[in-house]
């Protein structure tokens, strides 16, 4: 984490994952995705905002389920 002041706060950001980092971290998180845990529990475990989790996942190739839990295509149960 790195530390800088804004506005006259003090802030703290994550500095910027490189290529590598990003394409392993988005591996990561779509093996627990596709294991069952929801974007928002990727997210919280990986220390990342919901965005970043989201737009991770979408660059790993990962089908993301609808809503209700649903993979696109399967028919909702009654």
């Amino acid at each position: 984490m790195t530390t800088a002041v804004r506005d006259g706060r003090r802030v703290t950001y994550r500095p910027r994952m490189t290529k590598q980092d990003r394409e392993a971290t988005a591996a990561r998180l779509r093996e627990k995705y596709e294991a069952g845990n929801s974007v928002r529990g990727v997210a919280d475990g990986a220390g990342l905002s919901y965005g970043t989790a989201y737009r991770l996942l979408l660059a790993a190739g990962t089908v993301l389920r609808d809503r209700a839990g649903r993979l696109p295509g399967e028919p909702p149960t009654t």
